[in-house]
Formats: C-alpha cells, sequence, structure tokens
C-alpha cells in the first residue's frame, strides 16, 4: 500500500510538475497565508451555508456548525503547515473517500477549494514579501492546494467506484432473477462513453425483459427542455418523442415533468384509465396502453435526466420491480456522476498537460518544450546543418507593470509574444521562458540575422495598451551549434551568456556567442570559489591612502583600501570585485574592511593618532536587515568620535537601491557618520542622487582628474561641482591627485580634499602614522611628493 501511495503522489508531482521538495517550502509561508485566519473561517462559514445538504451533513458528522468549520480550518493549516509525504498522501485520499460515502458533492468540494485558495493567495498578496517570493509562494500554494484537491478526487473517484462495485455485486446476486438489472450493470460497468452506456441501458431493457419501450432524456436549460440521449423500441424518434420529452408549462400531466420536479418515481399500471394522465394522454402516441414507468435520475443529489420506462402489460410494476428499478435509476444517476467525474479529471489532465508544456499567459511553449524542440532539432541535423537559438529580454518591464499594472503588464506581454511570432515564424519555433524572456530556435541558420533584425525592429514599436502607448526595448543573445555534438541545455545556456552581455549594453542591441564568454564565465567562477577562502585563510590586507586639504596641506584622514594576497602576489579589486559582486561574498568582504578600519582607527587613537577613515560599502550591505543592528555593535565595541568614520557610496546605485538605503544613511549620520557619494560622475543618475540621498561629501572619480590638463570639458565639470558642493553646503574631495601641474590647477580652481599617488600610494596600517609624521614636519616641500608620479 505505501509503495501504492508512493507511486500516486510521485506520479501526480510528475503531473503537476513539482517536486515534494519544493512543496517542503510552503511551510515557510504558512504564517503569512494563515494571517487573516478569522476571515478564513467567515469564509467556510459562507460556502457551508450556501449548501444546505453539505453543511448539514457535515454538522452531523462534527456536531455542530462550528466544529465542522474547525476542522476545515485544521484540514487547511495542515496542508500549510506539514510537509506532504505518503502517509499524508494516503490521508488525503481516504479524506476523498470519506466524502463520497458521506455524499459531499464533488461541486462543493471544488468550490471550497476554489475559495479557499483565492483568500490564501490574497493574504499572500497583501504580505511583506518581495515580488520574486511572493510569486514563488504564490506558485507553491496553487500546486499544493491543485495536488491535494486531485489526491481527494482520486479517492472520491475511489469512493464511487466502491460504491459502484458493491451495487454491482448486490445487483449480481440476484441476476438469477432480475436479469434485466443484470445487464444494465454490465452496461454501465462496461461503458466509457455516457451515450453508449445508456444506450446500452435501453438496449438491455428491449431486449432481456418484456419492455417495449426505453428511453433516457437529460434536462437541458433546467426545467425549460428535455432531449433525447438514448431510446429503443421507438421506430422513428421524431415529433412523438419530443412531445413527450417536453417540460415547459401546460404539461403538468406529464410523468417526466412530475419525476423531474418531485425526484420521486412516478407509475402508471394502467395507462388507458389513469385519470392522473387526463390532459396528456394525446401526447402518449403508441403509449396509450399498458404501464409506464419514470424514474429520475440523479447525480451530485441533483436531478439531470429521467428514465422512462414502458411495458404492454397493465400492472407490471408492483413493489418488488419499483424497488428494483428505483436502485437501477439510481445506478445510473451514480454512473453519470462517475462519467462526469472522470470527464471533469479527463478535463483537468488534459489542461494540466497543457500547461506543463507551455505557458499560460501567452500559450506559447514553455522552457521545458523549448529545450524539447531544440533536442529534436539538434538530433534531426545532417549534412552539416546547424541549429541557432535566440534568447530575447523585454527589458523595463518592472516599469511597466508599477504603470500599467500586472493586467496591462500581461497584455504588453501578449503583444510581444505576438510579434516575436510574426518575426520568427514559419521559420522556426518560439516561447516563453521567464517573466519578459522569450527564447526562438531555427535550423534556418541562413536566416539567423534577419530573423535578429524583425525582433529588433517589431518588438521596441510603440503598443496601445489600457489607453496608453507603451514602448519596451529588447535585447538578443543569438548560439548557434557547433558542428560536433551539442545539447539542448548547452545551447540554452550559451544564448543566455550572449544575452546576459548584449543586456549589459544598454538594450536595444544583439550579441553573438564565443567561447570567451564561456572562459570569463569560468575564471569569474574559480575566482569567486578561490576568494570565499580569503577571509577564512587570512588573506585580505587593508591599506590606508591619506586625503589632504590641497590648499592648507593638513591631513583630512585616509581611505581604507582592500587588497587580497594570493599565492604570493597582491590582487587588485578591480580583479576580483566582478566576480562577487552580486553574491554574499561581497557583503562578507565589506564587513571585513568595516570592522577592520574601525579597529584600526580606535587602535590609532589610543596611539595618539586622530586619523579618520573612509569605508567603501556596497548597496547589497545597506539594503540587508542586519545592517544598522551590526554597525551599532561595532561602534559600541570601538566607540568613534563624530566624524571618524565615513562611509563611502558607489554613484552607480540604482534608484531603486536608492530608495532603500536612504532611511539607513540618515541613521547612520544620527551616529555621528559621515556619508560620501564615490565615484561621482560614473553613473546615469548622478543628480537624482545628489538630490534625493543625505550626502555630506562628493568625491569626483579620478578619471576626470587623471585628464584635467588634456581636456578642458573636464575642468569645467570639476568647477560646476565645486559651485554645486559649496551651494549646497557639501564637501568636494577629488581622486587621482597624481602630479604636481595637477595639484597646482587644483589649488588654483579652488579645490580644497584630494587623495591620488601623487600624494600618497596606499600604505599599510604600520606604515600610515610614520608617514603622518613625515608629512606633518616635511609640509608641501616638492620632493615629498610620492616621486613617481611628480611631474
Amino acid at each position: 500500500m505505501q509503495t501504492d501511495d508512493k507511486a500516486l503522489l510521485a506520479g501526480m508531482c510528475r503531473f503537476i510538475g513539482i517536486r515534494a521538495e519544493h512543496l517542503a517550502q510552503l511551510p515557510r509561508y504558512a504564517e503569512l497565508c494563515l494571517a487573516r485566519r478569522p476571515l478564513l473561517a467567515k469564509e467556510l462559514y459562507w460556502h457551508l451555508l450556501k449548501s444546505e445538504r453539505e453543511s448539514e451533513l457535515l454538522q452531523q458528522q462534527a456536531g455542530c456548525l462550528d466544529a465542522a468549520v474547525e476542522r476545515l480550518l485544521q484540514d487547511w493549516e495542515k496542508l500549510l503547515r506539514h510537509p506532504l509525504d505518503e502517509a499524508r498522501a494516503r490521508q488525503l485520499s481516504q479524506a476523498g473517500e470519506a466524502y463520497c460515502r458521506l455524499g459531499i458533492g464533488l461541486d462543493w468540494l471544488s468550490g471550497l477549494y476554489e475559495r479557499v485558495q483565492a483568500h490564501l493567495l490574497a493574504s499572500l498578496a497583501q504580505a511583506p514579501l518581495p515580488e520574486e517570493a511572493s510569486a514563488e509562494a504564490a506558485r507553491l500554494l496553487r500546486k499544493r492546494i491543485l495536488l491535494d484537491q486531485m489526491l481527494k478526487t482520486h479517492g472520491y473517484q475511489r469512493g464511487i467506484q466502491q460504491e459502484s462495485a458493491s451495487c454491482q455485486q448486490h445487483l449480481q446476486s440476484i441476476s438469477a432473477l432480475y436479469s434485466t438489472l443484470s445487464g444494465v450493470t454490465l452496461a454501465l460497468a462496461d461503458s466509457v462513453d455516457r451515450r453508449v452506456m445508456l444506450q446500452s441501458v435501453c438496449d438491455v431493457c428491449v431486449q432481456e425483459s418484456s419492455f417495449n419501450i426505453a428511453w433516457v432524456g437529460m434536462l437541458d436549460g433546467g426545467e425549460l427542455q428535455m432531449t433525447a440521449l438514448a431510446h429503443q423500441g421507438w421506430s422513428t424518434p421524431g415529433e412523438e418523442m419530443f412531445s413527450f420529452v417536453r417540460l415547459d408549462a401546460g404539461h403538468e400531466a406529464n410523468p417526466a415533468v412530475r419525476a423531474v420536479r418531485s425526484r420521486a418515481l412516478q407509475v402508471s399500471n394502467d395507462v388507458r384509465h389513469d385519470p392522473g394522465l387526463n390532459g396528456w394522454r394525446d401526447g402518449l402516441g403508441g403509449l396509450d396502453e399498458g404501464s409506464l414507468l419514470v424514474a429520475p435520475l440523479l447525480a451530485r443529489q441533483q436531478v439531470i435526466g429521467v428514465l422512462a420506462l414502458h411495458s404492454r402489460r397493465c400492472g407490471f410494476f408492483d413493489q418488488t420491480r419499483l424497488a428494483l428499478f428505483d436502485v437501477m435509476a439510481r445506478e445510473i444517476g451514480r454512473a453519470l456522476e462517475r462519467h462526469e467525474a472522470l470527464e471533469r479529471s479527463q478535463r483537468i489532465e488534459t489542461e494540466l498537460d497543457f500547461l506543463s508544456r507551455h505557458d499560460a499567459l501567452t500559450g506559447l511553449p514553455n522552457r521545458n518544450q523549448m529545450q524539447d524542440l531544440i533536442g529534436r532539432l539538434l538530433g534531426a541535423r545532417h549534412g552539416g546543418s546547424q541549429v541557432a537559438v535566440l534568447a530575447v529580454a523585454v527589458e523595463g518591464f518592472h516599469d511597466i507593470n508599477a504603470r500599467l499594472g500586472y493586467d496591462g503588464g500581461d497584455m504588453v506581454l501578449c503583444e510581444m509574444a505576438r510579434r516575436l511570432r510574426d518575426a520568427i515564424y514559419p521559420f522556426g519555433h518560439v516561447g516563453r521562458v521567464g517573466a519578459s524572456r522569450f527564447m526562438a530556435c531555427t535550423e534556418r541558420v541562413d536566416r539567423v540575422q534577419a530573423l535578429v533584425d524583425a525582433v529588433l525592429r517589431q518588438l521596441p514599436l510603440p503598443a496601445e495598451v489600457m489607453g496608453v502607448t507603451v514602448e519596451a526595448r529588447c535585447s538578443v543573445g543569438v548560439a548557434v551549434s557547433p558542428a560536433g555534438p551539442c545539447d539542448p541545455a548547452t545551447l540554452l545556456r550559451r544564448a543566455n551568456l550572449a544575452l546576459n552581455r548584449a543586456k549589459e549594453q544598454g538594450g536595444g542591441h544583439c550579441r553573438h556567442y564565443d567561447a570567451a564568454l564561456d572562459e570569463e564565465i569560468h575564471r569569474l567562477h574559480a575566482m569567486r570559489s578561490a576568494f570565499a577562502m580569503a577571509v577564512p585563510r587570512g588573506e585580505l590586507r587593508l591599506y590606508f591612502q591619506p586625503k589632504i586639504n590641497l590648499q592648507t596641506n593638513r591631513i583630512e584622514g585616509a581611505e581604507a583600501l582592500v587588497r587580497w594576497v594570493r599565492d604570493g602576489r597582491f590582487v587588485l579589486p578591480g580583479e576580483f570585485f566582478p566576480a562577487i559582486e552580486n553574491s554574499g561574498l561581497m557583503r562578507e568582504l565589506d564587513w571585513w574592511v568595516l570592522r577592520e578600519a574601525v579597529r584600526q582607527a580606535s587602535e590609532w587613537r589610543s596611539q595618539g593618532q586622530s586619523i579618520p577613515v573612509s569605508v567603501n560599502l556596497s548597496a547589497a550591505t545597506l539594503k540587508h536587515d542586519d545592517f544598522l543592528p551590526l554597525l551599532n555593535a561595532l561602534l559600541e565595541s570601538h566607540p568613534l568620535p563624530d566624524g571618524f568614520l565615513e562611509l563611502e557610496v558607489l554613484e552607480s546605485v540604482t534608484q531603486q537601491e536608492a530608495e532603500q538605503i536612504t532611511a539607513k544613511l540618515e541613521r547612520c549620520r544620527d551616529l555621528g557618520l559621515s556619508i560620501a557619494l564615490d565615484d561621482f560622475g560614473t553613473g546615469a543618475s548622478s543628480l537624482v542622487h545628489l538630490q534625493q540621498l543625505p550626502f555630506d561629501t562628493i568625491k569626483i572619480d579620478q578619471r576626470f582628474v587623471r585628464l584635467l590638463l588634456d581636456m578642458p570639458g573636464n575642468e569645467a565639470i570639476i568647477r560646476s561641482m565645486l559651485s554645486f558642493a559649496h551651494y549646497t553646503g557639501r564637501k568636494l574631495v577629488v581622486e587621482g591627485v597624481e602630479s604636481r601641474a595637477i595639484w597646482q590647477r587644483l589649488q588654483e580652481i579652488g579645490c580644497h580634499d584630494g587623495q591620488g599617488y601623487g600624494i600618497s600610494p596606499p600604505l599599510a596600517a604600520h606604515e600610515l602614522p610614520g608617514w603622518v609624521r613625515d608629512w606633518n614636519l616635511c609640509g608641501m616641500d616638492v620632493h615629498n611628493i610620492n616621486p613617481a608620479y611628480v611631474s
């Protein structure tokens, strides 16, 4: 049994497209989903009260309505909090069987899942989660609920099958006496198509009994009309049949109408003389004598049709036969319900199968399907033919969602998908493989450039969405299969590598894959792996580059600069920063530098040297929740006077990051720290940052200073920033003071603070106090400027 449960769970997980270990992450979001538990309880109350029958059944089982609701709440809490294993899968399947035995309808159960899922998704949407985490939590929740529903439906179907089997056994036990019922039972058991099953019932009733007419009609449009689905014994099912099945006003004497409305057997053992048929006997046609029975067919406790049997013998339906045909009608109803449940399950399976291979929004193939398509194209290569893969990214989609909302964003995505299909077809296939990423593949390598040109031309065209004109850039990465063996995953990875390089160029570009991209990735990965051990092995060194007042020659402080001693040589930050800047190693490095700089400044003060220090911090470190608590703890262990610690933030910080760190920088200023904007002039939003963020100091990037004497425009920039700093009360620091001539020109311009190799290279911590003493003794003697840079 455990093996069957395991196979069932594994099969359903594969079918839905998720692994059990992924679903094990759902309990992390349980509290967020259940944040509105009282409101969820009300939802369950309303769902119970809307269905009187289910409400009564569950109250009888639980004892009262409150207990029934509490039991349902506990079931949902188990779904969210407990992992799904074989034992739990078996319990859910058994719960489905119990619902079937209790008489709970599948439509009520489906409605329950829909209502609670909507509530839980709404709770998640209100939770303070990042967008990606919220989307992932919603995806896990939907799949977990779908898996729960499928397991219960599986158990429900098994319960129906068990009930059907039980009834079949009962009928077979009396088959010797009632061959008609036996034949009907076989028809119900053997038929997989509803119409065939009902026709078989009619055939059995006519061929194996004394009935001359058997007919099954199904309701169509409530009680307004009934259409014939199966019949036997009628020579021409025409106008006479349809007059028989009419259920509209004026036909209350029709036994079919009474059977539908009363939900009970309607019997006439003498049709010709039955006063109950007065007013309708003219519509009987060839049924004006003998006995007539009309039994309602019920599914999910609702009348869905009728079974009519006519015998030429009067008085045919005695109590024994009525009881048996009542059972037969119930069996037909259950069979119809089972067929309906199976059809619903098959529809769900078909939809799930489609969704497992296609994107639900655009209908395009998803990543798995695209990988299969690429694999088939690669497998069909012959004569040196090649396969090309295009990775396409629609850029700025976050802003589109923020502007139009998710509905508008979805409309834009659908339009982009349509344009991409138009650009690629009929030369290749197109799929959606990410939020705003698409993939195309083609074996027409000779058409690749034309396809790329069409994509770059058509996708950025303005689109009218929700009355707003939307424009979006796109980038394209292209990878072509080599002559030798190649698998789809490798080709997809190479296309994505090329796409990333195209995006780095600023959007609207195309980049083709070459081996250098892989070499760069491997180099960065190796560098990142090696750096991960730099701190534990003590391979990092902290150096300090002095900052002075260019006018008075006074020492203003020193900037902390990290060096990595690897295999006996110094590795500068420019070599290893690209490998770690988007990983947790950057935060680890930031805190190492900050702790060492604060400790060193505190040590210098204890030795009588007052040297303020500046430390560069990444936006990732500043954004993290633990930044302020850790900073407070560091300053408590190594107290520094106000102004002795300066935090430098790179100007390349994004607008979104700037919004996230503004309050934290204000808090740092409250702690006595000063804030500097580093490398000013290298980013795209400098003036925005100057206006938005609480900076005390602006540091002009050394690239402007080094070419100061050669490029007059640089001097104009420095002069304008000097005026801006003076006007706003900020301090301006110039980097890259590397010659006497530059120093003198900066003095003439009016710059006060500067640093660079022309003043001093970065010095080890133990060297800086001696340098300070020598500098203070020698003053501004030209011979004391770093001789390697004097000009």
